[in-house]
Order: structure tokens, then C-alpha cells, then sequence
């Protein structure tokens, strides 16, 4: 999952204590803040991290996850956390995008103009390059295919188009984005990247979407009662279930 603002769901994740679905990811995230931001030592920060495991991480022991720790801790001072409050999105790169006629096209074009300007804002020389997954790419785009090769054939029709490029490498996959622009009038700002296919297609007003009122990840909505996105909807219920049981439990010993 790409990350905008690393300090800030550092905080986040020590706030609610999420260790979340990859905890090797969270203990290196927890690390770089605690090393970088809160200036702990390396002893310090291990016992910051153990703690925190211990109160959130189920059945946790710590002798097991010693040397992981140890690493990500090792590592914590080489990776500055990312500090991006968002990615700005000109009008004349949204008009590029409209005048090609698929949506699933202007959906690929919309993620990866977002992933080639984060690049840029990390990068001055990038210059519209992205080297994000293929399979990434599309999945964060929700554009689906029959056949693993249409992939490619949906990029060769962009590629014909001239808006986007491939490396002369045979053996490099990154892509180029022909249309990024520098300056312009700043049409939207994007601070999430889970969702970016859904992130256009609410922005360009075509279908109905609604953001999650636990995670704030934007979700399609069924329904008008709809206020939660799949994931948080099931951990809801989880809970609600564990809580009557619980009490079915209480009441009937």
C-alpha cells in the first residue's frame, strides 16, 4: 500500500494500534517514526516495538520476531519517512485523460499519471517514469481482464496513443507517462491511493461512491444505508458477533 504521509500513519497505527495484515511493514514503518521523529535509541526502539506487538499482536512472542525487529530497526535511519500531504492533479492532464473514449483506459491513464507525479515529488529527475507493479497497476485501477496478455495489449493501445512509454530495455518494465505536466490548474488533490479507479470515477461524477466512515477508504455504494468498505464492514460484524456471544456466555453460566 503506497503511503503519502508516513508520519502521520505512524501515528495512526500507534493511535489505534493497528499492526494491520503485513506486520513486517508496520514494525518497519513504527521503527523509521520512532528513530527518525521521536530520536529513540536503538535500544529504545526495540522495546517500542515489542510493546506494541505485545498489546496488539495476538498470541505474540517476542523471542520469535527478535531478529525481524532487529533488522528493521538496523535499517530505520536509512529510509527518511515520506512527508506528502498530496498529489496534485492539473486540469489539463484530466482533459488528456478524458479525450480517450474506454473508461477502463482513462482509469489506467488517471492511476498511473498519480503514481508518475508521486515519483516526480519524490524524485527531480524522474520525470513521469514509474516502476509500480503491472499487476499493481490494475488493481488499483479496478479494471479487470479475461486474459493475463489483455494487460499488455491495453498498454500497447496507450502506448499507440503516445501517452504513455515504454523503457528500450527489454528487460525493464517501468513506464513513462507522456502527458504529466509541471504547473497547471490544480483540478484535484489526491491524499489516498488505495482506491485511485474509484478516486477518478467519483471525481468525474460516474457512479456512486462513498468514503468508509472507519478507514476512509472510498468504496462503491450498493445502498444508501452503506457506511463502512467490505474489509471494515466484516470486522464490524466480527465484533458485534464476539460481543453476543460473549454475553450469551455471561448470562447463561
Amino acid at each position: 500500500m503506497v503511503v503519502l504521509n508516513e508520519t502521520k500513519e505512524a501515528e495512526r497505527l500507534i493511535s489505534e494500534g493497528e499492526v494491520g495484515n503485513k506486520p513486517t511493514s508496520t514494525l518497519f514503518l513504527l521503527s523509521r517514526y520512532y528513530r527518525q521523529k521521536v530520536n529513540l535509541n536503538k535500544q529504545d526502539t526495540i522495546c517500542k516495538l515489542n510493546d506494541f506487538m505485545g498489546k496488539h499482536y495476538k498470541n505474540y512472542n517476542a523471542a520469535l520476531w527478535e531478529d525481524v525487529i532487529e533488522n528493521t530497526v538496523n535499517k530505520a535511519h536509512k529510509y527518511p519517512l515520506r512527508e506528502i500531504e498530496c498529489i496534485e492533479i492539473f486540469q489539463s492532464e484530466l482533459d488528456t485523460i478524458s479525450r480517450v473514449n474506454t473508461t477502463k483506459y482513462r482509469k489506467l491513464l488517471f492511476v498511473m499519471l498519480c503514481f508518475a507525479k508521486l515519483y516526480n515529488t519524490l524524485s527531480e529527475t524522474n520525470n513521469g517514469w514509474i516502476n509500480t507493479d503491472i499487476k499493481e497497476i490494475y488493481k488499483i485501477s479496478r479494471v479487470h481482464v479475461k486474459h493475463r496478455n489483455d494487460k499488455f495489449l491495453y498498454l500497447n493501445d496507450l502506448e499507440q496513443l503516445g501517452l504513455i512509454s515504454f523503457s528500450n530495455k527489454n528487460d525493464n518494465l517501468n513506464l513513462k507517462v507522456n502527458f504529466v505536466n509541471k504547473t497547471g490548474e490544480t483540478a484535484l488533490k489526491i491524499t489516498d491511493f488505495r482506491e485511485l479507479g474509484y478516486e477518478y470515477l467519483n471525481f468525474v461524477g460516474e457512479g456512486k461512491f462513498e468514503r468508509c466512515k472507519l478507514c476512509g477508504k472510498l468504496f462503491k455504494k450498493n445502498s444508501n444505508n452503506m457506511n463502512y468498505c467490505n474489509e471494515c464492514q466484516k470486522e464490524i460484524t466480527k465484533e458485534k458477533t464476539r460481543i453476543r456471544v460473549k454475553k450469551y456466555r455471561e448470562n447463561n453460566m
